[in-house]
């Protein structure tokens, strides 16, 4: 009855994995150097940011225009910056720079710049307070002049220092820019509390509109200077994928060679294995949405030669014990005297995989995340599949 009942598990398990890899129930996401897309250089003004503050500012940076794209249904972005403003966007499927380049500026730098006197001359500085603070716009009528205005609303933070301001420069102007131009200069009356601004301009109801939305997705706490533009082409991408794939069967067709010519019917336990570890992680890959560029699927081939290895040493040392022991004696003890090394090598490779995760960038990542998965993997088939197989399979064409 246990037989049966992990036979019907294994099975279903492989129908599953073999149905969701060969049909378009769910799509697999390529990476950008699979699936073409351009690639955007940025540098980030920080001469006005404390130093303090400017992690913080460039994970503000990266979260809006992860927001602003995400909006457009584009899902698979990577964005990765430098503590000295260097900011690189790669956005898939994308095949007009253009259309990459308005996805990001179109957002908006919104700051707030108080009067500072030189001499005879009042200029305008830049304050604390910045369009990072913002959680809220929208168009709406002054119902005093009934001209379009974009009224703004700011958190908790952002409310305190533009309480701050106004009770500073009472009487005085401040002025408030969108991308380096100013839009609105408002005499100070009094105090401000509550956390909420206006935007007065010549705007139709349409613009007014339109900023209320563009402030909304994401206002730049400081502006953004693309320095670099790179295209991917898809045609590139479809042929570095199609060599990785043919790549990767021939391995896998000289290793199951190999393992059935050395190891005969253990070789063919293996294989079949082998075979149903590789749907699982493809059925994974697409379950998780795993991102899927040159790295990951590098990762991916060099988990399926972690398995092979395992696989080896279970046959080794199972040909190890037939030579003392009775069939099903000589396959308990190989498994479970190859279980330490493959159960240590694994482990290791998983805490290494965590660590190139977590420190290094999103390239690595890609390889890290497939060979972790694969490595999971690969102890699970060994753990319960090939065992399945192997004592289900060899004891009946053993010969004594």
């Amino acid at each position: 009855m246990k037989t049966e009942y992990y036979l019907i598990i294994f099975t279903v398990i492989f129908i599953i994995s073999t149905f969701f890899v060969f049909t378009n129930f769910l799509r697999f996401k390529f990476g950008l150097d699979l699936a073409g897309g351009v690639i955007l250089y940025y540098n980030a003004d920080l001469s006005n940011i404390k130093n303090n503050e400017i992690g913080d500012t460039l994970v503000s940076i990266k979260d809006l225009i992860e927001r602003r794209i995400n909006a457009l249904g584009i899902s698979e972005t990577n964005i990765s910056y430098s503590n000295s403003g260097r900011i690189i966007v790669e956005i898939p499927h994308i095949k007009d720079p253009k259309i990459a380049i308005d996805m990001i500026g179109s957002t908006p730098v919104l700051e707030f710049r108080v009067p500072l006197q030189t001499g005879t001359t009042t200029i305008f500085v830049p304050s604390e307070l910045t369009g990072k603070y913002l959680i809220n716009a929208n168009a709406v009528l002054n119902t005093q002049t009934g001209f379009p205005v974009v009224e703004l609303e700011f958190n908790k933070e952002g409310a305190k220092i533009f309480e701050n301001l106004t009770e500073k420069y009472i009487n005085q102007p401040i002025a408030i820019y969108l991308d380096n131009e100013p839009i609105s200069v408002p005499v100070v009356r009094e105090k401000i509390s509550g956390g909420k601004a206006i935007i007065e301009g010549n705007f139709t109801w349409l613009e007014a509109k339109e900023l209320a939305y563009r402030l909304k997705q994401g206002a730049l706490p400081v502006p953004l200077k693309l320095i670099g533009v790179s295209v991917v082409a898809p045609e590139l991408g479809e042929k570095f994928l199609m060599f990785s794939i043919k790549g990767g069967i021939i391995g896998f067709i000289l290793v199951a060679l190999f393992m059935i010519f050395y190891y005969r019917l253990q070789g063919v336990v293996a294989v079949i294995a082998l075979i149903l570890y590789i749907f699982l992680n493809l059925f994974i890959y697409k379950i998780l949405g795993v991102v899927l560029s040159l790295a990951g699927i590098t990762g991916f081939i060099l988990s399926i030669g972690m398995a092979v290895d395992a696989n080896i040493l279970i046959a080794e040392r199972i040909k190890e014990e037939l030579k003392r022991n009775k069939i099903n004696s000589a396959l308990e003890l190989g498994f479970n005297r190859a279980w330490p090394s493959i159960r240590d090598s694994n482990i290791s490779t998983i805490i290494s995989v965590i660590f190139m995760y977590i420190l290094t960038t999103s390239f690595v990542k890609g390889f890290a995340l497939t060979l972790g998965l694969g490595v999971l993997t690969s102890m699970l088939t060994a753990v319960f599949f090939t065992k399945f197989l192997t004592f289900k399979i060899i004891p009946k064409f053993h010969k004594s």
